[in-house]
């Protein structure tokens, strides 16, 4: 399963869903601070 874990979850979530062998791309990696509605349409467009 793909998530896209917000900057406001605990990173030990984004690293147990890995570690799970989930697709998990934290927006505290990859665009850390990114206004509420540019990750929405982040995760539409990779719905």
């Amino acid at each position: 399963m793909r998530f896209l874990a917000d900057e406001s979850c605990d990173f030990g979530v984004v690293l147990a869903l890995r570690t799970a062998g989930h697709d998990v791309v934290a927006i505290a990696e990859v665009s850390p601070r990114e206004e509420d509605d540019r990750v929405m349409e982040r995760a539409l467009q990779e719905e």
